[in-house]
This record gives C-alpha cells, sequence and structure tokens, in this order.
C-alpha cells in the first residue's frame, strides 16, 4: 500500500466510476483498475464493488476511506510544515506593540529575532493597545502584542501570552501587598496617575463614576516609564496591569496590590484574513518565548500567596530571559 494507490482510491470514491477517476488522474482506465486490484490483494478484502448506479464501497472500503482521507491530509500538511521550516524568513516586518511590553521584552525579542534572521528587516511601531490592533487590521503592522479584548470583532488571530490583574501601584513604603486585594474606595482616596486614552484604566474610571467614586486625578500621563518613575518619587499613585510593573515590583521600588474585580490579558496576534509570512509566524513564536521566559505568571502566584517578601528575585527573571527566544 502506497499514497498513490491511496490517492487513485479515493479519486475513485469521489467520482463514483473508474472512467471520471482515470480521466482525472491522467492514468488508463486498466491501469487504475491494476493498482486497485493490488491493493485489494494487499489488504486482504474486497474495497469496491461495481453496480449499475457505479461504485459503492463495502464496509472496509468505507474504513480505508475515511482513514486513507486523513492520511493524506497529515502527509500534505507535514509537507507545508517541513518546507516553511527550511524557508529562510525575509523580507520586511512590520511588529506593534504596547509600552509596557516593549520595555518588558522588546529588547530581547528583537536582539534574538535579528540574530537567528538576519534577512528580515524589521521596524516596530509602539503604542496603546487599541491602536496596535487596529493598525494590525488595517494592515500596518504584521504582528501586535496587545490586551486581548481589543482583539474583539477584528479578523485577527491570537495567542494568549498571560493573564493577570489589574493593580494599584504605590512607593514601596506605601506597603501594598499582592496578597492584600484593595477596592475601588481605597483607589479612589489616593492620587492617580492616569492615561485617560488607554482602555483598561478607563473602563476603571467609568466603574467608579458608577458607584459614585470618582477618581482623584493628579495627572494625565501617558509614557509608562515617567508614571512609574513617579510613583516611585512617592508624587501618586498609578493603576497598570500587573507585569507593566512586573521589574520595578521584583526590585522593591515599588508596591503593588491587586484591584478587586479587575483584570486582563496579553496576545500576540497576527492578521487572520491574509496569507502569514514566514517571518510573521517566527516572530509570534519568539514573542510567546520571551514572554514566557519572564515567567509572570510564576511571579504572580508566588506574590498572591505570600505578598511581597517572597516573590522571585529580579536577577532569576534576567537569567531566564538570556535564554532567547526560539523560532
Amino acid at each position: 500500500m502506497d499514497l498513490r494507490q491511496l490517492g487513485y482510491f479515493l479519486s475513485i470514491v469521489e467520482h463514483r466510476g473508474f472512467a471520471a477517476a482515470a480521466r482525472v488522474r491522467y492514468i488508463s482506465q486498466s491501469a487504475l483498475t491494476r493498482q486497485m486490484q493490488l491493493l485489494e490483494e494487499e489488504t486482504g478484502t474486497k474495497l469496491l464493488e461495481r453496480t449499475s448506479r457505479g461504485v459503492v464501497l463495502t464496509r472496509a472500503g468505507e474504513i480505508l476511506g475515511e482513514r486513507a482521507r486523513q492520511l493524506l491530509q497529515d502527509v500534505h500538511q507535514l509537507k507545508e510544515d517541513l518546507q516553511a521550516e527550511s524557508e529562510v524568513p525575509s523580507g520586511h516586518l512590520v511588529l506593534g506593540m504596547t509600552p509596557s511590553t516593549r520595555v518588558l521584552i522588546g529588547g530581547a525579542v528583537l536582539e534574538g529575532f535579528l540574530r537567528r534572521y538576519p534577512k528580515v528587516r524589521l521596524s516596530v511601531i509602539e503604542n496603546l493597545s487599541h491602536v496596535i490592533a487596529d493598525s494590525l487590521a488595517r494592515g500596518v503592522c504584521d504582528v501586535g502584542i496587545f490586551l486581548r479584548n481589543d482583539a474583539e470583532g477584528k479578523a485577527l488571530s491570537t495567542r494568549l501570552l498571560v493573564n493577570e490583574p489589574l493593580v494599584v501601584g504605590g512607593p514601596s513604603r506605601a506597603g501594598l501587598r499582592m496578597d492584600q486585594p484593595v477596592d475601588l474606595e481605597f483607589v479612589a482616596k489616593h492620587p492617580l496617575l492616569i492615561s485617560r486614552s488607554n482602555r483598561v484604566t478607563s473602563g476603571l474610571s467609568k466603574e467608579a463614576s458608577r458607584l459614585g467614586l470618582p477618581l482623584n486625578v493628579l495627572m494625565d500621563v501617558q509614557p509608562l516609564h515617567l508614571s512609574i518613575d513617579l510613583v516611585c518619587r512617592g508624587v501618586a499613585y498609578m493603576v497598570v496591569p500587573f507585569s507593566a510593573a512586573l521589574r520595578e515590583y521584583e526590585a522593591g521600588s515599588v508596591s503593588l496590590a491587586p484591584i478587586k474585580g479587575f483584570e486582563t490579558a496579553w496576545v500576540v496576534a497576527w492578521p487572520s484574513n491574509r496569507k502569514v509570512s514566514v517571518a510573521s509566524a517566527k516572530m509570534v513564536d519568539a514573542v510567546q518565548t520571551e514572554f514566557a521566559a519572564l515567567k509572570v505568571e510564576e511571579t504572580l502566584r508566588a506574590a498572591l500567596r505570600s505578598g511581597p517578601g517572597d516573590v522571585p528575585a529580579a536577577g532569576k527573571v534576567r537569567a531566564a530571559k538570556k535564554k532567547g527566544p526560539r523560532a
């Protein structure tokens, strides 16, 4: 039994006869009949029956038809996968990311990707999550990293990077703890640095207003690094996803606490309505691998159990990052 015989067999089934299958396969009808005789001899059973209505399958033929169709599909997919793997990524690739993901993994992803795939010309755009999602959907970039909710209603495929809580962050002396969640009333009592154009914080603002707890916004700040710097200086508090302040939290320069009822998730995404290039597929893998090396969820679980005193040291995260992306 070989793949060619199985292909002949499926053609006969599809066209309900030897004559039509022979024409499609560019083979003589006698040669096709001989191939089916050899197949039946090898399997030791009758597979096809000729009737006045055409060719029908025996029960054994039905089983072979189901298995052969799946087998040939698997072989075709295997060929495509091997060909894609052997292709050397090239061309122009645009990666879109948010400020927080750029700080977390941007340098490591780009360094490893350029080292592995020097024929790819990389461009990077940075903006808020919903802007990156829109840019990806419009074809401005090829791969994007943003919040999962911003992919809704768009022709995008996504891979989950991490689920995490929204946290309030203050200076280390504030004594916030990840194992002691706070409510919106607590958040509203403190002066805040908020990016009003950020959908994560705008959602929190709307809920606070609904509850009659207007937020005490000291300053509208979009650059993440500036917000963190001001928080470390004790100027105000901030509201960010946990991973956005991961390094400062592990270093002990900020203290964080989850806000009850508010969570978010990060994804890496690519267009679902366009052919994905080899370079784009490799970038998706690189982003996912580099994000996993951060061990955000591992750090988060430890923090939720034990508070800031027992979380993994920042040095462990940096050591994990040295592994670099795979593709």
